[in-house]
């Protein structure tokens, strides 16, 4: 097992690199899924794949057991005039997740470590 995956598109394309996010929960209490855009194809990938719709992109160390991206990874979804009812914002590091403290979610504030991916 590993904190961090590399996600394909259905081509077999790299996509991305996928993480579990303690704070982002799904309803069942589980971790939400982050896949996060890299600038540059991970070690073993061939090709990128042109269904990723993000213009920026993230660096990443290549550790899927100690995963870092930078900067920081800011997502949010509802609310309105630009001011978002659900936030995560993190410093992703060395396999610790650090919360920033404009996160909306329990974790806001605090850094943990990444869950393993089981699945």
């Amino acid at each position: 097992m590993s904190k961090a995956r590399v996600k394909r598109d259905d081509d077999g394309r790299f996509y991305g690199i996928e993480i579990r996010c303690p704070g982002c929960l799904y309803s069942d209490g589980s971790p939400s899924r982050h896949i996060i855009p890299i600038a540059e194809l991970p070690a073993g990938e061939a090709e990128m794949s042109p269904h990723i719709g993000w213009k920026d992109r993230w660096t990443f160390n290549g550790d899927m057991q100690r995963p870092t991206f930078s900067p920081s990874l800011n997502t949010w979804w509802g609310g309105k005039d630009g001011i978002p009812l659900h936030r995560c914002h993190s410093f992703i590091r060395e396999g610790r997740i650090e919360f920033l403290p404009d996160s909306t979610h329990a974790l806001a504030g605090q850094t943990v470590e990444l869950p393993e991916i089981t699945e």
